[in-house]
């Protein structure tokens, strides 16, 4: 896959020339074209494989793939040895990511059945939870390619602060969001939520492995794993689900427990008073 390097602020190495005002505006113009290109193939993914919600997830991913490989986005930094150790390390990043996201659930969960809003029952895993993490993993690497690594690669090669791609990233989660019907304040808010912690690993974990493993690990626990898959949870008062779904006291809950460990992750990877930014 095709890499552009991360840029200081993202663990990389300064950028030797800076791209002047012209070249700056030409990258990110670029990097517009690729997002809103990637979207439409996948929207037109999505139409043609509409009676098989898997196949369609898959193909999706496939097709990021290739169209942000195009566009420069890193799997992982090109600019860190893949030496011994390295399949170690983007282990590591893809199970913080999977047990950050799990946390955000089980704390809303914990909180939810306190507090009334929600009851918890025995549930009956079977296969069909499987082909559910194989679809919620297609669907974090189609949104985490397209939401999340264009807009970073696209700001890398313009030079452009990695905090400004951060914004970015986090708005299109959630606008992407919200223009689908059924929209709520409370599903924005989640939705948002999850792309700040998905764009705050992607910045401090060199790379897209660790944003894909927290989405899909949200996905798959808020999704099937808490209708019966692992837990047969009855809400209350709102819901804790994926997308439109979520709404009310549990969405809210859901979306601060995700924006507090975004910002826990930027401030774990930011630069200590006396160390250098590497």
């Amino acid at each position: 896959m095709a890499h552009a390097p991360l840029n200081a602020a993202e663990g990389g190495a300064p950028r030797p020339d800076r791209p002047g005002p012209q070249r700056r505006l030409l990258e990110l113009a670029l990097g517009a074209a690729w997002l809103v290109g990637l979207a439409a193939a996948l929207q037109i993914v999505a139409v043609l494989l509409s009676s098989s919600p898997l196949a369609a997830a898959l193909a999706g991913a496939v097709v990021a793939d290739l169209v942000a490989s195009r566009a420069g986005v890193p799997w992982t930094d090109p600019l860190e040895p893949e030496g011994p150790g390295h399949r170690a390390r983007i282990a590591r990043r893809v199970g913080l990511g999977a047990a950050l996201s799990a946390l955000a659930v089980l704390l809303t969960l914990g909180v939810s059945v306190v507090l009334g809003w929600a009851t918890v029952d025995a549930g009956e895993p079977s296969v069909s939870f499987g082909f559910a993490v194989a679809r919620a993993i297609a669907l974090a690497v189609r949104d985490e390619l397209l939401l999340t690594g264009i807009p970073f690669a696209a700001a890398a090669r313009a030079g452009v602060s990695s905090r400004h791609a951060f914004a970015f990233s986090v708005l299109a989660h959630g606008a992407a969001l919200g223009l689908a019907p059924g929209a709520t304040a409370s599903s924005f808010a989640l939705t948002s939520a999850l792309g700040a912690l998905a764009a705050a690993l992607f910045l401090r974990g060199r790379g897209a492995f660790a944003p894909i493993a927290a989405h899909a690990s949200f996905i798959a626990l808020a999704g099937a794993g808490l209708r019966g898959s692992l837990l047969d949870v009855t809400w209350v008062d709102g819901a804790l689900a994926v997308g439109t779904r979520a709404f009310g006291p549990p969405a809210w809950l859901a979306a601060a427990a995700l924006a507090a460990l975004a910002a826990l992750v930027l401030r774990a990877g930011a630069p200590r008073p006396g160390r250098s930014a590497r």
